[in-house]
């Protein structure tokens, strides 16, 4: 039998399947997408196996597999499928997508190891290391002789080889199983082992258990297992993921919106099909889910539910876990490599038919998917823009397909081409007008920061939210503010000169962190001390500017030094459990919350009865044709965070430009209003979803070699496309992010069939080592 192999080479040159003869000692035992070592060229490298066939077209002799690294495969031919098309789509080599499908524990680790081949020949500084060994490892040789060795190699005396280490480990635990029947005979604690194991399952527990609970040691259990009154045995156990804070779930009853919304998603179920459920916050989306979920389960088949990151929170995880128990697997960035790997290995196992997570989880290796459910499905975060760019919900459209499953996109703001879709006839739309609990949605108030500012009141905190946070606090309810800037200034300024203090690795300003005392970069994580005085005049007249969470943190502390308040951002929930955590305490002792967007989704606090919105238009004028979307979205989820239950909640907005359309139409809580004024604005830019958009991002280390380079991919695009298509770029205003200098060319279509093949042959065609191109079919989203 002959297997296909692609090799771990990312390389446009050898972006193909190889074949390899399949010894006999693994026939019936390799797997298509097991993962295997090849000899590829002059060294071993790891491969995976994509197809077994009887025959080769290959006219020479094969080379064998060296060897199986998994007997368990962690593909299914359904994303090797998948793998293809994306490919296809963004010119990325095959195996690089691969890589961003699967979890980053099966990417194995390459060690350079140098072997010698002549040791009277070899240079005398490099024999000391050779004396007693006839291969040693790259890092065990002094650096300041690579060029001796390198130069060793060339001349035959020394060859270099790789190790292949897997990085994906099985944990393993020591239990004990109890065998005597003989109770009389033994020890007393040893009859405190004997009547502990007969009251578990098997007689069996963990040993580590069992020593603390009865307080004993290891000792006891090693001398029963020496006269086999016990066996003592090492495990695979899977990583449990697990919340801190475990809440019993309660069935609810769907009310008669919900059950209509159910009955149209139950008759729809077993089809391609896809639903835009189109429900207010607070409308109880999440108990049509779990239901929809139960009677999918009920017939045998799978789901996906992706959330959003930011919103993917403790307490739904823990919501879905307490309803479905072990079926439930989570795939999102809180989980550490191993465990995403045990949760992956569960899914592949089909001991998790469940897979609730981020962007990621699109990929899930379920077989016989039922049903598909995004949840606030117009979320920037569903696109992954750093590496491989993909947009989560075109690939659960593709699975759809596949599978012939309903596709539930979920929102209380949906983003405007998927409602385009739905008056076109492309989704069905299903509505949610109120909200589940009989509760009233919040009063709406807008406050114009520019009137506050000529009546004297300069704070970032106006009037009316500092006498409405009063007046909850005295009535013992709960605050939520979103400010959507981190750290405590935006930036620092010279008073004398105007020089703003910028990362040395990008075109960002710095913002001022008061915790570390330090300036940072939020995009390259670059950072210096606070600078005593200006580094362009030398004045000591630098002034703060702007503000973020940390300095809204410190206003409120000095405004209500009694109330307890607590910060959400990156700086504060980085590390594991720290955001369930936090989101507990404030729960049950807290009285403000301030954070940025992840405070916005994916909460429900009873005793929260206000929500203020600080600089609520601060994104509106960014160079991106989705800011007042983006803006409009924001404003009406974390609205949603308000009156929740009995109280009437009620919203503050905070905003220079009130009247802007994005900041007016949600104060009026009116989604209709801003789809349509929406519609009219992009028909005239020609933008989505009046025109298809694909956009190329082109990276390198010099601005002229660069935009030289996008000239000419603009006049190559000019020639492949049709004249209808209109071709923008590339852009002079050059980003530049980590010392990488990065320009765009958009294109916009209605009809180009052989677009897939343009990029391809584009992308292919300028391939250069200092030159990145990057292909992205969702420009604005992320």
């Amino acid at each position: 039998m002959i297997a296909k192999v692609l090799v771990d080479v990312k390389s446009k040159n050898v972006d193909k399947l190889y074949d390899y003869s399949i010894p006999g000692k693994y026939d019936g035992i390799l797997q298509v997408g097991s993962r295997v070592i090849v000899p590829f060229g002059f060294r071993k490298v790891m491969g995976y196996c994509l197809e077994i066939v009887k025959d080769s077209n290959y006219d020479k002799e094969l080379k064998d597999i060296e060897r199986i690294i998994d007997v368990e495969s962690y593909l299914n031919q359904e994303l090797i499928e998948l793998a293809r098309v994306i490919s296809d789509e963004t010119g990325y080599v095959l195996i690089s997508v691969l890589e961003t499908i699967l979890p980053s524990a099966l990417k194995v680790m390459y060690k350079p190891k140098i072997e010698v081949l002549d040791l009277k020949k070899l240079n005398h500084s490099l024999k000391p290391f050779f004396k007693n060994h006839h291969e040693r490892y790259l890092e065990e040789i002094d650096d300041d002789l690579y060029a001796l060795v390198l130069k060793e190699i060339k001349a035959g005396v020394l060859k270099q080889n790789y190790e292949i280490k897997k990085r994906n480990k099985s944990l393993s635990k020591r239990f004990v199983q109890l065998l005597t029947k003989d109770r009389d005979k033994l020890t007393e604690k040893q009859k405190l082992v004997y009547d502990y194991l007969t009251q578990r399952k098997d007689k069996v527990d963990l040993q580590q258990i069992i020593v603390h609970h009865l307080n004993i040691t290891s000792s006891v259990l090693k001398t029963m297992e020496k006269h086999r009154l016990v066996k003592v045995f090492n495990q695979e156990v899977m990583r449990k993921v697990e919340t801190i804070y475990q809440k019993p779930h309660n069935d609810v009853d769907l009310n008669q919106e919900q059950k209509e919304v159910y009955n149209v998603i139950q008759n729809n179920l077993n089809k391609q099909h896809t639903i835009l459920l189109h429900g207010v916050t607070g409308s109880g989306k999440t108990e049509i889910y779990m239901k929809a979920i139960n009677e999918v389960i009920e017939r045998g088949q799978t789901v996906i539910l992706l959330v959003p990151e930011i919103s993917l929170t403790p307490m739904m995880i823990q919501r879905f876990k307490s309803r479905f128990k072990h079926l439930v697997a989570t795939i999102h960035s809180g989980l550490s490599k191993m465990e995403k790997y045990d949760e992956w290995r569960r899914i592949i196992r089909k001991e998790a038919r469940i897979v609730i997570g981020a962007r990621s989880a699109c990929f899930a290796p379920l077989v016989n998917i039922g049903l598909m459910i995004v949840d606030e499905s117009h979320e920037s975060s569903y696109k992954q823009t750093d590496h491989l760019p993909y947009y989560a919900v075109d690939i659960l459209k593709k699975r759809s397909k596949t599978h012939q499953a309903l596709l539930l996109l979920g929102s209380a703001t949906p983003n405007i081409e998927s409602y385009a879709r739905v008056s076109r006839g492309h989704y069905q739309l299903l509505e949610l007008k109120n909200r589940a609990l009989n509760s009233k949605m919040p009063t709406i108030n807008l406050v114009n920061m520019v009137d506050e500012f000529k009546a004297g009141h300069t704070e970032d905190i106006s009037r009316s939210l500092i006498n409405a946070i009063k007046l909850r606090l005295d009535n013992n309810q709960q605050v939520i503010l979103l400010i959507n800037r981190r750290g405590y200034s935006n930036f620092l300024m010279c008073r004398e000169c105007g020089h703003v203090f910028k990362c040395k690795n990008c075109d960002i300003s710095l913002t001022y962190h008061k915790h570390t005392n330090s300036l940072k970069c939020h995009y390259c994580s670059y950072e210096e001390a606070l600078p005593r005085v200006c580094e362009n005049c030398g004045s000591k007249s630098i002034e703060y500017m702007g503000s973020g969470t940390q300095k809204i943190e410190n206003d409120l502390n000095e405004l209500f030094p009694d109330a307890k308040v607590f910060r959400m951002d990156t700086d504060t929930t980085s590390r594991k459990h720290s955001h369930e955590k936090l989101l507990h305490s404030f729960q049950e002792k807290g009285d403000i919350l301030i954070g940025t967007q992840m405070i916005a989704k994916g909460l429900d606090f009873p005793k929260v009865t206000l929500v203020g919105i600080l600089q609520a238009d601060g994104n509106l004028f960014v160079p991106d044709f989705r800011a007042p979307e983006k803006t409009f979205q924001l404003i009406m989820q974390v609205s949603g965070r308000s009156g929740r239950r009995d109280t009437l909640g009620e919203v503050i907005i905070q905003a220079y430009n009130p009247e802007h359309y994005a900041v007016k139409y949600a104060y009026e809580n009116d989604y209709h209003g801003f789809y349509e004024h929406e519609m009219r604005l992009r028909r005239i830019a020609r933008y989505s979803p009046f025109y298809f958009l694909v956009r190329l991002d082109i990276t390198g280390n010099s601005i002229n070699h660069i935009l030289t380079f996008a000239v000419q991919v603009v006049k190559d695009l000019r020639r492949e496309l049709s004249t209808e298509t209109i071709i923008l770029g590339p852009s002079s205003d050059v980003k530049k992010i980590n010392n990488k200098y990065t320009t765009s060319i958009m294109i916009k279509y209605k009809k180009e069939p052989e677009i897939n093949h343009v990029m391809k042959k584009v992308v292919n065609k300028y391939i250069e080592k200092d030159i990145l191109i990057r292909v992205d079919r969702f420009p604005g989203v992320g």
